[in-house]
């Protein structure tokens, strides 16, 4: 265990910043935020400039829909919002929560809009990145594709749209969440390939049961499933992993494995 606990020390030893607590939005993921609300600063802007310059020439019968000042406002302000979270990355997570925001007002005019969808889920990819679902990341997740599916429904529904154009991007957005689920879930996992350390579950102090449940919990297995296969309650395998746990200090299945992601156990 003492040689195991020198390996972890050596190995880390480079990398003393990660052992502090890290802070919720991940300090690397925010210039790709700058870029992108800029380039929606952009679109916006120049969707509003566009509107305002062919109405004036043409305001009999205007190329584009016309649109209210009331909504041209509100799309200033949003234009507005992307440059300031462009500016300053302090507010670059200002980006994702102004597509999200911007939804309804979209989709008043387009219900059925691929460029809502595709904004809703760049939105979703940004808050990602800047590890907005680390916590309850299910919850969070399900929430905001609730949240879309509503829009769409009620926007719709207010609108009289034929029933087809309402359920189509709703049945698209449930696929493409039961995609996303296992992500959300935990059950995907990113290894990023190190030069790996070899040691022995002998030098880990671990009784024969703590060492059996270890293998399988390194080989990908879950608590209900390594309690079939030991013909245990699941209870039991909780219990015998608290004890493993406490043995490595960390708080649960994911310390465990991101402990053990540098080495190869070897019998």
């Amino acid at each position: 265990m003492k040689d195991f606990e020198n390996q972890i020390s050596s190995s880390t030893k480079k990398e003393t910043t990660s052992s502090t607590p890290a802070p919720d939005i991940d300090p690397s993921a925010l210039p790709l935020l700058q870029k992108s609300s800029f380039f929606f600063f952009l679109i916006v802007s120049f969707f509003i400039v566009l509107n305002i310059v062919l109405v004036t020439l043409k305001p009999e019968r205007p190329p584009l829909r016309h649109y209210s000042p009331e909504f041209l406002i509100i799309e200033g302000l949003f234009s507005l919002g992307f440059l300031i979270a462009s500016i300053s990355r302090s507010l670059s997570w200002l980006g994702p929560i102004m597509l999200l925001a911007f939804l309804p007002f979209h989709l008043s005019s387009h219900i059925a809009s691929m460029y809502s969808l595709g904004a809703f889920l760049i939105a979703i990819i940004e808050l990602y990145r800047i590890g907005f679902f680390k916590r309850a990341g299910l919850f969070k997740i399900t929430t905001l594709f609730i949240y879309y599916a509503l829009t769409v429904l009620l926007v719709g529904i207010a609108r009289s749209v034929f029933v087809v154009e309402i359920i189509m991007p709703i049945i698209f957005l449930f696929l493409f969440f039961l995609y996303l689920l296992p992500l959300f879930q935990g059950k995907w996992q990113i290894n990023i390939l190190r030069p790996r350390q070899k040691i022995r579950y002998k030098d880990l102090n671990l009784s024969e049961r703590e060492t059996d449940f270890l293998k399988q919990c390194l080989d990908g297995a879950t608590f209900k499933e390594i309690a079939s296969r030991n013909h245990v309650s699941e209870s039991t395998v909780r219990n015998t992993f608290a004890h493993i746990y406490h043995k490595f200090e960390v708080s649960g299945r994911r310390g465990l494995l991101s402990k053990f992601a540098d080495f190869d156990i070897i019998d």
